[in-house]
């Protein structure tokens, strides 16, 4: 299936390209929160997969049930058995990474670094393989970058537009305190992508494009990916 996956630094501005592009192609906008919400359902008791079976399904469900038939189809031990879907996945998924950086600090305990990156591996290619997605950060572009028909993009901003835009997003009044959660973000980012796949974050090799959302509208930014979509995969 192809994918687009988005990659960049905390308030690189790279959300509002990506739900624009998503929205234009019809494809679904998968970020940390949806993921960790896959993995959560993923990891659930067979009991709670059939109850749900009374609802009508969400996006999510519709991936968890494709990740689990992956799994029941493959060597991995499958529903609620696979270690790295158990109880509880779901919250340190869902951390952003200057929470993931605080938590490390003040309570390494509480971050099974592994599981997280397993667990982030295995459902993003399975999601990759299930439908036309939109993947944005948490290490889609490097889990992905030998899979074909996909198309990956790194995002840029200054230092001061990331300040601006952290101090929006978090309701924060000084331009130190951003910057002092930025610095907490970039850590923890640099940190995951190298245990995760030994590379530097910032190695600009796995991507097609890089595109500077200081210089680029989110509007601008979708025109130049279209561009690449065009050249790039097959929809």
């Amino acid at each position: 299936m192809p994918t687009i996956t988005f990659e960049g630094r905390h308030c690189a501005g790279l959300r509002d390209p990506g739900k624009l592009i998503a929205k234009d192609l019809g494809f679904d906008y998968v970020d940390r929160i949806m993921l960790a919400q896959i993995a959560k359902k993923v990891g659930s008791t067979v009991e709670a997969v059939a109850m749900r079976k009374l609802k009508k399904p969400t996006l999510v469900d519709k991936f968890a049930k494709g990740v689990n038939q992956i799994l029941n189809n493959s060597n991995t031990v499958g529903v609620g058995g696979d270690p790295y879907f158990g109880p509880g996945i779901e919250n340190i998924m869902a951390k952003d990474f200057h929470e993931l950086d605080e938590t490390i600090i003040r309570n390494p305990e509480d971050v099974d670094y592994s599981r997280m990156i397993e667990s982030t591996k295995e459902v993003v290619k399975d999601i990759s393989d299930l439908g036309k997605v939109l993947i944005i950060s948490r290490g889609a572009s490097a889990i992905l970058k030998d899979k074909k028909n996909t198309l990956r993009i790194f995002f840029v901003a200054s230092e001061q537009d990331r300040i601006n835009r952290v101090k929006k997003m978090h309701n924060l009044d000084s331009d130190q305190d951003a910057l002092d959660l930025i610095k907490h973000a970039d850590h923890a980012q640099n940190e995951y992508y190298m245990k995760a796949f030994g590379l530097e974050f910032e190695d600009l090799s796995i991507y097609h494009a890089v595109l500077n959302t200081s210089n680029l509208t989110p509007e601008e930014c979708s025109k130049v990916v279209f561009s690449l979509i065009e050249e790039k995969l097959t929809i």
